[in-house]
């Protein structure tokens, strides 16, 4: 009887670890595979491998600032780097803006079709590990979540940009200011005022070098 007993006991305990199995699966392909974290972490896994296909997944590319760098990129060679998919995870596509060792994200925050995830991101730079705390912004898509790369670049300007590269890009910047091709730089910067002065780090950088 004691035996029986047993068995009974075995086969509730083997039911409710199939149940609770099933229910953690069902989770993770209807709930966690359709959140934000998850397109983030496969955002940050892509770009670790370099693998721009799937990086490209996984991005939104929408706003007036990052379609004049990408038009401004495919002008010229030169400007090839200034894709800021690169500045977001260092280490994508090579390691000038140093090495992403490591990310933890922190939190995620929805507020309808959008995400606010803060991160924890510990880079390489010069042989020194850096710790910087962007917070990346997700949007929801007909395609799923997709890190918004304008809104997470300029936002966390400060965070993903070292002062030493800043000083770079300032001097950079105002040499563009002051060369023929000023004007219409200036031009082009103030057709788009509205949208850069929601990115107020960014936007001193650029009065600083004299072009807004």
């Amino acid at each position: 009887m004691a035996q029986r007993e047993s068995g009974r006991i075995l086969g509730i305990l083997v039911f409710l670890l199939l149940v609770a199995g099933i229910g953690a699966g069902a989770w993770y392909f209807l709930v966690y595979t359709k959140s934000p974290q998850y397109a983030l972490n496969q955002f940050f896994a892509a770009a670790k491998a370099n693998d721009t296909q799937k990086v490209e997944q996984y991005i939104d590319k929408s706003g007036a600032i990052v379609g004049m760098i990408s038009a401004a990129a495919a002008m010229g060679q030169n400007m090839a780097g200034a894709d800021p998919v690169r500045a977001i995870y260092p280490g994508y596509g090579d390691a000038s803006l140093g090495q992403t060792q490591k990310v933890t994200i922190e939190s995620v925050t929805v507020e309808g079709d959008r995400a606010k995830a803060k991160v924890v991101m510990e880079v390489a730079v010069d042989g020194k590990t850096e710790t910087i705390k962007p917070t990346y912004v997700l949007v929801k898509t007909e395609d799923g979540w997709k890190v918004q790369v304008q809104d997470t670049m300029f936002g966390s300007f400060n965070q993903f940009v070292t002062p030493r590269a800043r000083r770079v890009m300032e001097r950079q910047l105002r040499t563009i200011a002051n060369s023929p091709m000023g004007a219409m730089a200036k031009a082009q910067l103030q057709g788009i005022r509205a949208e850069i002065e929601k990115y107020p780090e960014f936007a001193q950088l650029l009065k600083q070098a004299g072009l807004l």
